[in-house]
């Protein structure tokens, strides 16, 4: 968990991205507390490569909004995989931005077949900050649209429903944990307020199908 740096300058200069750094990290109880909770401290140390610059710290490789529909398009414009990986819109946020469901399945020639597989649905990304859950999912997408004995396999016998980012408001402005109406969407699966969470309303509907 070393913290991660962004160095406008590295990046100019060697094209450097984003990457581990700091020393002597620590995590620890501090003397302050909020509410009757105890608050934390983490320090590290670090020196910065140049004057003058411009950086940016995180604590996971971020993953944007942009990132995942790049990805998609990858999807989308490849002949093979776009043949058992078809996207659809699941519904639009609050912010009117697309909330993707890929259904991902091997076609048989026989449709009642087809129908009598059994589904396996995934999400991620429902709290912003956890950037490593998009990676995740980056990985297993990678790998059940790969060419694998195994995920040929698992496409024959599964259908794969994914949402691959819950909550793309909170991802692009940047949000910890809520949406863009300061919600935690996970504490909102049993909502029956269609308009205030739709990214979860429509995935319940969904699995309930």
């Amino acid at each position: 968990m070393r913290p991660l740096l962004y160095s406008e300058a590295e990046a100019k200069i060697h094209k450097v991205g984003w990457q581990r750094t700091g020393d002597g990290i620590k995590y620890y109880k501090n003397n302050l507390s909020q509410d009757g909770r105890q608050c934390f401290s983490l320090t590290w140390t670090f020196q910065f490569p140049h004057d003058r610059d411009t950086c940016y710290f995180a604590h996971c490789y971020p993953y944007t909004y942009s990132n995942l529909q790049d990805y998609l398009s990858d999807i989308a414009g490849d002949p093979k995989r776009s043949k058992f990986c078809k996207i659809r819109i699941l519904c639009h946020s609050l912010a009117r931005n697309i909330v993707y469901v890929l259904t991902i399945t091997n076609p048989l020639q026989d449709v009642k077949e087809e129908k009598r597989k059994a589904a396996v649905i995934l999400t991620a990304r429902v709290h912003p900050g956890e950037t490593n859950s998009s990676w995740m999912m980056k990985g297993f997408l990678d790998y059940i649209l790969g060419d694998s004995n195994n995920a040929q396999l698992l496409r024959d016998t599964f259908v794969f429903k994914v949402i691959p980012m819950l909550n793309p408001d909170g991802v692009i402005v940047g949000n910890y944990r809520c949406s863009l109406a300061g919600r935690d969407l996970n504490r909102n699966y049993k909502s029956d307020l269609k308009e205030s969470f739709p990214s979860v309303w429509y995935t319940r509907a969904m699995t309930k199908r």
